[in-house]
């Protein structure tokens, strides 16, 4: 089981805002969200604009995605992809961009 990081959103691993739902199992912590995704319990809401730390963690993404790319002999074309390769690069393109957040919250944040 991860360990999760209370400065990402459980949801979406965007920036969460400090307000969690109740652990899904007993023992664990809290599960935090950001803003868009609060809104999920009732209906899903338009995302909204990127903040200043989100814009950041973009470069991470764009690494991420970078790095994948050139591990799969620098295939650059989308349709040459398989359906497996489609998925494992917007993984990293998600995790790429989940990382830098954190990095950025703990390591930039003025509070």
């Amino acid at each position: 089981m991860s360990k999760h990081d209370p400065a990402a959103c459980h949801v979406c691993s965007r920036r969460a805002i400090g307000v969690g739902l109740e652990p899904a199992r007993k023992g664990e912590p809290p599960r935090y969200l950001c803003a868009a995704c609060m809104d999920i319990v009732e209906y899903v809401a338009s995302t909204k604009r990127f903040d200043a730390y989100e814009l950041k963690a973009l470069d991470g993404a764009v690494d991420a995605v970078g790095d994948y790319i050139a591990s799969i002999d620098g295939k650059t074309e989308l349709a040459d992809y398989d359906e497996l390769e489609q998925r494992m690069l917007c993984k990293a393109a998600v995790q790429g961009f989940g990382d830098r957040l954190r990095e950025l919250v703990r390591n930039e944040v003025p509070f």
